[in-house]
């Protein structure tokens, strides 16, 4: 994922500032664009000789500052398949999927098949994210299409962020590629802009941890073939 760190007023700046107001022109914004051209953005081609995994899955545990925050605003988190949600309903995972053969798409991006879907009870409001991205680059992030009580309404949003030096802090080979343990994901202004935007209600905070996410890849760069026996924990 490369080895260089975001320098810190990209992020750590944001974690502990007072929210911004709402933006009620972000929805408005989004919904005066051309025919085609958020649609467009979400294409992309593979990046020639980018190369991750076929195969493998994530994990993610949901922070306990973004769960609390579910709690208090009355928010019901769903899987939607392939991904799966925890039997206690504080985490999730999801398979590994692939739009660009084996590898990165030209935005540094692995695709993740399924999404999530977040009920608001008070608003009546509910926000699908689909589909699903981890950006390798410029940087490493959670990133994903978002519709609106069903209509579209931006192919990707960078949902939560965080930086190669926590993201690498946890890489580790197994013994068919290679995972990377709890890599904190902090949730970003632009995603807190949204839900408060689309709601009217109390945002996450920007800079909260959005969750830990633990990915294991199978078959390792450059292998000729893939092996045959399973990625130990």
């Amino acid at each position: 994922m490369g080895t260089h760190a975001i320098p810190p007023s990209h992020r750590r700046g944001r974690r502990g500032r007072a929210l911004r107001p709402a933006r009620p022109d972000v929805i408005r914004s989004a919904a005066q664009q051309p025919a085609g051209t958020t649609r467009a953005a979400a294409v992309a081609a593979p990046l020639p000789g980018a190369y991750i995994s076929p195969w493998g899955d994530a994990q993610v545990a949901i922070g306990d500052e973004t769960l609390a925050w579910m709690e208090r605003e009355g928010i019901t988190l769903e899987a939607i398949s392939p991904f799966v949600m925890d039997a206690g309903g504080r985490g999730f995972s999801m398979p590994i999927g692939s739009t660009a053969g084996d590898g990165l798409d030209s935005k540094g991006r692995i695709f993740y098949p399924g999404g999530l879907r977040i009920q608001h009870r008070a608003s009546g409001k509910s926000i699908t994210l689909q589909s699903t991205f981890i950006r390798v680059m410029p940087a490493p992030a959670y990133s994903a299409g978002v519709s609106i009580d069903g209509e579209r309404f931006r192919e990707e949003v960078v949902i939560a962020e965080s930086t190669y030096v926590e993201v690498m802090a946890g890489a580790r080979p197994s013994p068919t590629g290679f995972r990377i343990k709890k890599a904190p994901f902090y949730v970003t202004q632009e995603a807190a802009d949204l839900f408060a935007a689309a709601t009217g209600a109390t945002a996450p905070r920007a800079g909260s941890l959005f969750g830990t996410l633990t990915p294991n890849f199978d078959y390792v760069p450059g292998a000729a073939t893939p092996p045959s026996f399973p990625t130990f924990p």
